[in-house]
């Protein structure tokens, strides 16, 4: 059990932010982070850090000003392709481009955020690329992640449309999480999950000495069509 010293604006409002965070994190694990926490407007106290006497850097304390995620953009081998993958696998609508882009490409809309799809080989660029295999579903890549509100609804969906993707999931505690993971038509890759099921537990840095504990590997079977 550590004491916590704070340097705060408004002692009010941070210290009922504190306490409800240390109230989520005993109650996760079954723990108190600290024995007292000390909010204080003088400049003269030293607040304790996991990481030494150095008080926050305040370039990374201060509020960052985004709202949510806009938009997702991938170059793609056919345009047409891919707007019909969006379309018809995960139900995005066509929304118009700006005049000013004097590229072939195509904007989507859906679920409040964006894809943007740019034709690779374009005469803007002067280029060709080469059609390629796609390569082995991996859910380890990179990947855009999709929540769903039904699971067995999207894996009927693929299967009709006779589109390979991997099933996994992921366990913490008694919570399942249930993924499937596709390509588009550039082999870029798509994750439907019900992620909905884990709860957000915010960790505190100056509480956390290391990286949390790597959990076992999640269960995955391959499927095609």
């Amino acid at each position: 059990m550590r004491n916590f010293c704070v340097l705060i604006d408004e002692p009010t409002a941070v210290s009922a932010l504190l306490y409800a965070c240390m109230h989520v994190y005993k109650h996760a694990y079954g723990a108190q982070l600290f024995s007292t926490i000390t909010i204080s407007h003088d400049s003269s106290a030293s607040p304790e850090t996991s990481m030494g006497s150095e008080a926050p850097d305040p370039a990374v304390a201060a509020s960052v000003p985004l709202v949510r995620l806009n938009h997702v953009s991938f170059q793609c081998t056919s345009v047409e392709k891919s707007v019909d993958f969006y379309r018809r696998v995960l139900g995005f609508e066509l929304i118009k481009r700006p005049e000013s882009l004097n590229f072939n490409g195509a904007w989507l809309y859906k679920y409040g955020m964006g894809i943007h799809l740019l034709q690779r080989g374009d005469d803007a660029d002067g280029c060709s690329i080469p059609t390629r295999p796609l390569p082995a579903i991996n859910p380890m890549g990179n990947h855009v992640s999709f929540q769903c509100s039904d699971m067995a609804v999207m894996k009927a969906r693929l299967r009709a449309m006779d589109r390979e993707f991997v099933v996994r999931k992921v366990w913490d505690g008694e919570t399942v999480v249930d993924q499937l993971f596709f390509h588009d038509p550039d082999g870029n890759m798509i994750e439907v999950c019900n992620c909905e099921n884990l709860p957000v537990i915010p960790l505190i840095v100056a509480s956390t000495p290391g990286l949390p504990e790597l959990l076992p590997p999640a269960m995955q079977t391959n499927v095609h069509g």
